[in-house]
């Protein structure tokens, strides 16, 4: 049973406050230190690139998709994340682990892994929580705003059932790599499309995501809060600069599979150093 994980790196308006150019290394170089997945990176400065590793694939965003707004709605198109998904369903793997390009792994317990994969399952959240579904926040306005426009900007792609999606955390998901897959990415596309058309927002993108999940009739699931693994598979959440813009001490902060800060520190070298990549 074959892992690859998939990522984007784009170019944009938060690149040099996020560091993501030194933030997809750590991410690829923690991979492959400390797991035995592939990886596959999608973005628009290949020549940043610099691997000659056969687990890692490096693909081109502006040959592949030159015609696709990098930004929608004045800001980046968080739907794009669908591609390198897409890239690795092609390829010969059976589980496609997306992770946003500021994650990174500081060790791995392969056991838990394995456990995890033997359970019935289509794609696995970081957050499942069944009460939060798409038609609940549109249910509540006052603390879901702007989930009833999201929804009804697409709303010739969106079905009755889809309404009935469980809303979850983005930053990683865990997916079989099977039919109902294409059939996620098909909507998604379609969603993604009339997104475009309309100038909506497409953040958060797990509304869109997961309705297209729902649409295909995925068996979604959560991490369980105790699985082994949760400490090792971390986010970099925060911007370096801002420690000297605005004095705050150590803002980079390491999370864990959920969201909970583990450690701080000031900028990406001191965890290039701590991860010893």
């Amino acid at each position: 049973m074959k892992t690859i994980i998939g990522s984007i790196c784009i170019d944009g308006k938060r690149e040099k406050s996020n560091q993501y150019f030194k933030r997809y290394k750590i991410l690829i170089d923690s991979v492959l230190k400390h797991t035995n997945f592939s990886i596959l990176m999608l973005t628009d400065k290949p020549h940043k690139f610099n691997y000659n590793n056969e687990r890692v694939f490096i693909r081109d965003f502006n040959k592949l998709y030159l015609d696709e707004p990098k930004e929608v709605y004045g800001t980046f198109n968080f739907n794009l994340k669908r591609y390198p998904i897409k890239l690795c369903s092609e390829l010969n793997f059976d589980y496609i682990f997306y992770n946003d390009c500021d994650c990174f792994y500081s060790g791995w317990h392969n056991e838990s892994y394995l456990k995890m994969l033997e359970e019935d399952f289509d794609v696995y959240y970081a957050t499942f929580y069944p009460r939060n579904t798409v038609r609940a926040q549109i249910d509540n306005p006052k603390d879901h705003p702007y989930t009833g426009r999201r929804v009804n900007s697409v709303k010739e792609a969106v079905t009755e059932e889809m309404l009935d999606a469980v809303v979850s955390v983005e930053t990683r998901m865990l997916y079989k790599n099977n039919d109902k897959l294409k059939v996620m990415l098909d909507k998604w596309d379609e969603i993604s499309r009339l997104c475009e058309k309309a100038e909506e927002r497409t953040c958060p993108e797990s509304t869109f995501f997961c309705m297209a999940s729902q649409h295909a009739k995925m068996k979604a699931t959560g991490v369980s809060k105790q699985i082994e693994i949760a400490n090792y598979c971390n986010i970099i959440h925060g911007v370096a600069s801002n420690k000297e813009q605005h004095g705050i001490d150590k803002p980079l902060k390491i999370l864990n599979y959920f969201g909970i800060v583990l450690d701080r520190k000031d900028t990406e070298d001191e965890i290039i150093s701590m991860l010893g990549i």
